[in-house]
């Protein structure tokens, strides 16, 4: 399937992409062209189906070509970092090996190319939160599941306007283009977050449809973004925890606030709270879409159907604790091996973390265990605020949580290493 031609025949003169880096737009027909120019590159160069193509581009008009060019030509399209320094890139270059580098719109080819197979669409690599970032190969089907099940989540329609936020080489990024093209949806791109111009994109584009990592919701509100986002039909929250009170806040606000469960491994989100349903279902990651399995097993979430990697063979164990309410909606508790033994007791610490955030004076909080001669470890809270005292915050967890779960200490700190996509970098917190 040629997804991007499929569009430019049914409704080639509709406006594809709004590229406001480069200043200039293009229309399905036009995109489809650009895409054709890069075929007819990729084949001067040699390039066979199942060869890697790495891409160091910002969001745009460019990456968009060269992502449907990839998908064309049956080769492996593997998105890097723009802002990455370069010791980064050349770890990702050699866990990716590519036949071609693209960078500011020049192919050089590599001289330590392997293959990838030649159902392997995209090759896309872990925000490595958790370790190393690993590269996870992605299937056409892979991603066209996922598109769809998006679609079905957001009840969206060619009717909507999406505005890309989030950095294309992460997948909740990359998998917008492909959901535009699947819904013959508009797309507006900007290579970097910035808030001014995310509340006039939204004004001007009419833009409907937003993915956001929680900061960057509470950036946006704090730069006097209520009304704009009010207009928003659906703002998907993902790579982070979106607490539970805050998520209540947001609703009541007015905001169409959709907070979702998703990984690398599976194209993007799995489960999502629908548009409206924020407040009813807050702490929640709502209901897994049609194109994707939940479990959870012995309190691990496990995934599986259409959009998983074929990597996995059918069943993902992914590390991550979780339950299914009654109701199906997912509840997110945190990573298994983030747990910590205090005195014998496992303490999640997402869910003291959670609490913490849910004071009114906490911007960001991350709780680790600390080595103590009598109970083990002991829970230590780092906690960005202002106007509260730590007696106050031990108070605050003890009158909503298990006694074992409050932090014995609470450092205030300026910031938490947190990745680009809103992710908490444990491995820093140490």
């Amino acid at each position: 399937m040629d997804l991007l031609a499929e569009r430019s025949r049914r409704d080639g003169p509709r406006r594809a992409l709004v590229d406001a880096g480069a200043g200039f737009s293009v229309s399905w027909h036009e995109l489809d062209g650009l895409a054709g120019d890069w075929c007819r590159r990729f084949e001067r160069l040699g390039l066979r189906p199942g060869d890697r193509v790495a891409v160091r581009e910002p969001a745009g008009v460019r990456f968009a070509a060269l992502l449907f060019a990839c998908l064309r030509q049956g080769c492996a399209f593997v998105p890097l970092p723009v802002r990455s320094p370069e010791p980064e890139i050349a770890r990702l270059l050699d866990g990716c090996r590519p036949r071609v580098l693209v960078e500011d719109g020049e192919p050089t080819l590599r001289e330590d190319a392997v293959a990838g197979t030649e159902d392997e669409a995209c090759l896309v690599f872990t925000s490595g939160t958790t370790g190393p970032p690993k590269g996870v190969p992605l299937t056409l089907a892979n991603l066209l599941a996922s598109a769809e099940g998006c679609q079905e989540s957001l009840a969206s329609t060619a009717r909507d306007r999406w505005l890309l936020c989030l950095a294309p080489h992460h997948v909740g990024g990359l998998a917008i283009f492909i959901r535009a093209a699947v819904s013959n949806q508009p797309l507006i791109t900007r290579p970097r977050f910035d808030e001014a111009w995310v509340l006039e994109a939204l004004e001007r584009e009419h833009c409907t449809l937003l993915s956001l990592v929680p900061t960057m919701l509470v950036r946006l509100l704090d730069a006097g973004g209520l009304e704009a986002l009010r207009r928003v039909r659906a703002i998907l929250l993902g790579g982070a925890p979106a607490p539970a009170g805050d998520v209540r806040v947001w609703a009541r606000l007015g905001l169409n606030v959709c907070p979702t469960y998703g990984l690398t491994e599976t194209g993007s989100h799995v489960a999502t709270v629908p548009p409206g349903a924020a407040e009813e279902l807050a702490g929640t990651a709502g209901f897994p879409h049609s194109r994707a399995t939940i479990e959870v097993v012995d309190g691990q979430i496990v995934v599986g159907g259409p959009v998983l990697s074929p990597a996995f063979g059918g069943r993902y164990a992914t590390g991550d604790a979780g339950e299914l309410r009654a109701d199906g909606a997912l509840v997110v508790k945190g990573r298994l091996d983030d747990a910590i033994i205090t005195g014998g007791e496992n303490v999640q610490p997402a869910e003291v973390e959670e609490v913490l955030r849910s004071h009114p004076r906490v911007r960001d909080a991350a709780v680790v265990g600390v080595p103590d001669p009598t109970w083990g470890r002991v829970l230590e809270a780092r906690v960005v605020a202002a106007g509260v005292e730590a007696a106050e915050l031990s108070d605050f967890v003890r009158a909503r949580l298990a006694s074992f779960k409050v932090p014995r200490r609470v450092v205030f700190v300026d910031s938490l290493p947190r990745s680009e996509g809103g992710k908490l970098l444990r491995g820093q917190l140490s």
